[in-house]
C-alpha cells in the first residue's frame, strides 16, 4: 500500500477503498456501503471526497508525491543533468509502483495502447507537467535539450508517453527483478533524450533556412 505516516481522514479513505479493491477487485456498490464498513458516517466521506473516482485520481497523486519526496530526499539529485534526473525519477517511479503493484496491475492491466490521458491519472498528470517543465527547462538552460520552435512546448507529452509505455512494459513484466522493465527504461529515456538533443535534423533545419533567406541554391 502506499506509504503514508501520520494518517490523516482523506489517507485513511484512500488506504480503505484501495484494499477494499484488492481484496475484491470491484469498487464498493455505495459509498453508504462503503463507510458502513469503515464505521463511518457517509456524511465523514463527503466531507473529503465527493465520488470514488476521486479517491482514484487522489491514489496516483499520493504515488506521484511519494516519488518527488523520495527524489527531494536525495543531495545529489538538484546537481544531476536533466537526463539523469529524468532517469531517477523513471526508476524511483517504479519502486513506489512495485509497493502497489496489485493496484496498480488492477487499474491498468486493461488500459489501450491509445489511451493517453486515463482519468485515474488526471491529477498526477497535473503534478507531472509541474515537475517536468523544471526538469525540461534546466536541460534548455545548459543546452543538453534543443529548444525547437512548437515542437518544445510537446517534450513533456513525449515524456508522459513513455511513462504510460513504461507502465504496460512492467505489468506484463515477468523477468527477475523487471528486469525488461529497467532495460525499456533505459532504451527509451536514452532514445527520446537524443532525440530531444541537438542533432543532424537542426542542422538540415538551419540549412534550409539559410538556404531560402540567401537564395542559397
Amino acid at each position: 500500500m502506499i506509504a503514508e505516516t501520520n494518517i490523516d481522514p482523506k489517507a485513511e479513505l484512500r488506504k480503505e477503498f484501495q484494499l477494499h479493491l484488492l481484496r475484491t477487485g470491484e469498487t464498493p456498490v455505495t459509498v453508504y456501503a462503503f463507510c458502513e464498513q469503515l464505521g463511518k458516517e457517509e456524511s465523514e466521506f463527503y466531507q473529503h471526497y465527493g465520488s470514488f473516482k476521486a479517491i482514484e485520481k487522489d491514489i496516483w497523486k499520493a504515488l506521484f508525491k511519494q516519488v518527488e519526496g523520495i527524489l527531494n530526499q536525495d543531495e545529489n539529485y538538484a546537481h544531476y543533468s536533466s537526463y539523469e534526473k529524468w532517469l531517477s525519477f523513471l526508476y524511483t517511479f517504479i519502486e513506489v509502483l512495485k509497493e502497489n503493484r496489485s493496484y496498480v496491475m488492477l487499474r491498468c492491466e486493461h488500459l489501450e495502447r491509445k489511451e493517453f490521458r486515463p482519468w485515474f491519472m488526471e491529477g498526477m498528470r497535473s503534478l507531472f507537467k509541474d515537475f517536468i517543465k523544471e526538469v525540461i527547462g534546466a536541460g534548455l538552460e545548459t543546452e543538453e535539450i534543443a529548444s525547437r520552435p512548437i515542437i518544445t512546448d510537446r517534450y513533456h507529452e513525449v515524456l508522459w508517453a513513455q511513462i504510460l509505455y513504461v507502465i504496460r512494459v512492467w505489468i506484463n513484466d515477468e523477468s527477475e527483478d523487471f528486469q525488461v522493465t529497467d532495460a525499456a527504461v533505459e532504451k527509451t529515456s536514452v532514445l527520446l533524450f537524443e532525440l530531444m538533443k541537438k542533432g543532424p535534423i537542426d542542422m538540415l533545419v538551419d540549412f534550409v533556412k539559410f538556404a531560402y533567406q540567401h537564395k542559397a541554391y
